[in-house]
């Protein structure tokens, strides 16, 4: 949007965010404002004034960057609190040494600019998986007891495997999940790992998550007793020395599955979780294509995408 003022000075505005008006916001999503006025003159100042479903007029002043003698313009910023319901107008306002010299939103009788804030709160990013394959592990039960951190119960891995498109490994001696159980049913996942694939190269995995046993499931624990297949999930990382897989340092991943009691078997399958783009905000929940980090992956690699609903439908 712009305007001319009464000096001849322009004044335009944008939202970093990419609203216009009749745009749809979230909830307590604060809307950033840039404001330029050129040409710049010293004791410019911008007042942003702004008002929810019709009421009283609020006044925010626009911060200026550092001036630049290479530019005719100068930037102001301001950034509109976050609300929780209503339509917002705005409209910035430009002084200069006492006097106004652009429109105010009470004498334009209709903001220039405006947004609705929407009445539920909406998901902001897209983001999507990759799939990376499927943990399988026999576990061994070691009861250390109850602690003043809840039930303490090491499940060391007797064996066990990784298997996904492109890639197969073994889980090496040595891994435990050093678990502990809430007094409100929780379990606390605590996993380090390692992983040797095919080729001998070596993956350290560190696994954080809960395991919930129900409402009752510490007092059931105490007496060895468990559902027969609760859910698991938990947030891998991983790091590893080979050059090929160097991408796995800097994912992170979720890891969804069950523990089968009756056997003392995991199973879980572990994604790539990738960050994408912002939702459009005219209230449609496009899916956006996402900027997948790892470039090249693995053969067969399952990836998917997903959309900000409510309940998400995940699956490869």
């Amino acid at each position: 949007m712009r305007i001319a003022c009464l000096d001849g000075s322009i004044l335009k505005w944008t939202s970093l965010i990419g609203i216009d008006l009749g745009s749809t916001v979230s909830p307590g999503l604060p809307v950033p404002i840039t404001v330029s006025v050129s040409p710049a003159r010293p004791g410019q100042l911008v007042i942003v004034e702004f008002r929810v479903d019709g009421g009283s007029i609020q006044r925010l002043t626009a911060l200026p960057e550092p001036a630049d003698p290479q530019q005719q313009e100068r930037l102001f910023r301001v950034v509109i609190p976050p609300q929780t319901s209503g339509a917002v107008e705005y409209l910035p306002v430009l002084f200069f040494q006492g006097s106004t010299l652009s429109p105010t939103l009470q004498e334009s009788g209709a903001a220039f600019s405006g947004y609705q804030v929407a009445t539920s709160p909406r998901p902001q990013w897209g983001w999507g998986w990759n799939f990376l394959g499927t943990l399988t592990a026999r576990l061994r039960k070691e009861l250390v007891g109850p602690t003043p951190e809840g039930l303490r119960i090491n499940w060391h891995v007797a064996e066990g495997c990784f298997i996904g498109p492109g890639m197969e490994a073994t889980i090496c001696p040595g891994a435990t999940d050093w678990m502990r159980i809430r007094e409100d049913g929780v379990g606390i996942v605590e996993v380090r790992a390692c992983f040797q694939t095919r080729s001998g190269v070596r993956i350290y995995g560190s696994y954080s998550g809960v395991f919930d046993l129900g409402i009752d499931g510490y007092a059931r624990a105490l007496r060895d007793e468990y559902d027969p297949m609760p859910p698991v999930v938990v947030a891998p990382t991983y790091s590893t020395a080979d050059h090929e897989l160097a991408w796995l340092n800097r994912a992170q991943c979720l890891g969804v599955g069950r523990v089968d009691f009756s056997t003392l078997e995991v199973s879980f399958d572990v994604y790539h979780i990738e960050v994408g783009g912002r939702f459009p905000l005219d209230g449609s929940l496009e899916t956006l294509n996402l900027p997948w980090s790892n470039p090249s992956p693995l053969p067969g690699m399952l990836q998917g995408r997903a959309v900000g609903q409510s309940k998400q439908d995940i699956r490869p």
